[in-house]
């Protein structure tokens, strides 16, 4: 009776389509919000979490049923979620409202709302649940959202057109590409403050870490070639 999916948003259609990944054939169109974006998935309740852009709304599928079993109001245009270790919370960029919504999944409510740069493009949790990191696209910054206390912790400058966030294993380091600029920022989750810019291709779009973190691999949109950036010494 073992199940496996994959679940992918359709912007379009408003729906998600669910592919069963033992016969790779979609099994399942559910309807969700208007124009879903994000996607993330919470490995402690068996929940895949959807973010409509267009209708301000989280859809959340029950993964066991395939079905959609509740709807969560946020803020203006969400965009991008990303789910807590602990399965018990979840961070949303709004980038209509230049604001971060926080959902307590077991309340399925927005137990706060946070002001952040402007037109966050993405957020990530640190692995220790202590922080959030936004990237703010519009104006160049990125945000730090102490987890405990859901307040801003500070704010870093110089980094023109911030997209992808990488955050190492440990939740010393976060890396976030800044497209404006062809550089990627490094900066010091315990000190919050900016370590190091680094030249890389054109347009640095996506951020993936090598599962022990000790390699940062960048896809340069407008270069044809990535970059490899050793975590450790920058």
């Amino acid at each position: 009776s073992y199940r496996e999916y994959a679940y992918v948003t359709n912007g379009k259609s408003n729906t998600v389509s669910v592919i069963d990944l033992r016969t790779f054939e979609p099994v399942k169109n559910l309807k969700v919000g208007g124009e879903p974006t994000g996607l993330a998935a919470n490995r402690k309740r068996n929940e895949v979490y959807v973010v409509n852009t267009a209708s301000n709304n989280i859809s959340i599928i029950n993964a066991e049923l395939n079905a959609v079993v509740a709807t969560i109001g946020v803020h203006g245009k969400p965009y991008f979620i990303d789910v807590t270790e602990d399965g018990k919370r979840g961070y949303v960029a709004n980038s209509g409202s230049s604001d971060v919504s926080v959902i307590d999944f077991d309340k399925r409510a927005v137990v706060g709302n946070i002001r952040v740069g402007g037109s966050p493009a993405a957020l990530r949790v640190s692995p220790d649940d202590s922080t959030v990191v936004v990237s703010n696209r519009s104006d160049g910054t990125i945000s730090l959202i102490d987890a405990g206390q859901l307040r801003m912790r500070d704010t870093i400058s110089s980094c023109p057109e911030a997209q992808d966030i990488a955050i190492l294993p440990d939740s010393s380091k976060a890396f976030v590409a800044c497209s404006g600029s062809s550089q990627v920022a490094s900066i010091d989750l315990k000190a919050d403050k900016l370590l190091a810019i680094l030249d890389v291709g054109k347009t640095p779009v996506s951020l993936a870490l090598k599962p022990d973190g000790g390699e940062l691999i960048v896809s340069n949109f407008d270069s044809d070639n990535i970059s490899i950036i050793e975590t450790m010494t920058n």
